[in-house]
């Protein structure tokens, strides 16, 4: 049973080295990988948008072909009026059509102002398509810059990085699938990302408060899997300067 304790500790140790040179090569990458994702996230945001103009667009010269239309169907009423107007028998009949002749008039000049405008709006999202074609080019060049640069460093590590996975692979097999996964949520839970440590000066190696030596006795036996209790990290091991040894 120790002897099996002590084995997965040995594996944990070996592991979280490799995840540390992992973590150098990504920290190597600086914030490029970040900045690569947030292009991208700009760049669909910049579409969404120019596809929400042009539709903008599309909807708006609909509205001004039905004022357009609209304008001809009134001057064709004016045009019928006019001509009842000139067969009319008295003056009664005729104030009354001359009147729905100034009503209709007065309706086209006002669909003439919805044209206007219209046109307007119109002229207006082409200008914010035009830009947001324009910031979407810039958008698609900074980003083909950033991603040349991340594949030159990936390039760079990724004979290194394909070997540590390799050793992680083999590592993680002599560990189970219960340990494994406290492992990785203590890492993703802690700063660091220092899920398994050693006892140094008396103190745990991850948040460097004093670990009794009662309990780095129980460690150093590794007959049990013992974690800090006040970080949660996995105490894997007590580090004896060679003065000391």
């Amino acid at each position: 049973m120790e002897n099996t304790i002590e084995k997965k500790l040995d594996a944990l140790l070996g592991l979280q080295a490799i995840d540390c040179e992992l973590d150098e090569i990504v920290q190597a990458r600086g914030v490029l990988p970040d900045e690569v994702l947030d292009l991208k996230n700009e760049l669909i945001s910049l579409q969404t948008r120019s596809q929400a103009i042009q539709e903008e667009i599309t909807h708006t010269e609909q509205e001004l072909a039905s004022h357009r239309v609209n304008i001809k169907d009134l001057e064709a009423t004016v045009e019928k009026y006019e001509e009842q107007q000139m067969e009319v028998r008295n003056n009664r009949e005729y104030d009354a059509i001359t009147k729905e002749i100034d009503l209709q008039k007065l309706e086209i000049q006002l669909t003439e102002k919805k044209v206007k405008s219209t046109h307007e709006r119109i002229a207006s999202q082409k200008t914010a398509l035009e830009q947001c074609k324009v910031s979407i080019d810039n958008q698609q060049q900074a980003l083909a810059d950033k991603q040349k640069a991340l594949q030159v460093l990936v390039g760079e590590s990724k004979g290194e990085e394909q070997r540590l996975h390799e050793q992680r692979r083999e590592v993680t097999q002599c560990i189970d699938a219960q340990l494994l996964a406290s492992y990785e949520r203590i890492r993703k839970n802690v700063r660091n990302k220092l899920a398994v440590v050693v006892v140094k000066r008396d103190s745990c190696g991850g948040c460097f408060n004093q670990v009794p030596p009662q309990k780095q006795a129980d460690i150093k036996e590794k007959k049990n899997i013992i974690v800090c209790e006040h970080c949660g990290r996995i105490l894997a091991d007590v580090f004896v300067p060679l003065e000391e040894a």
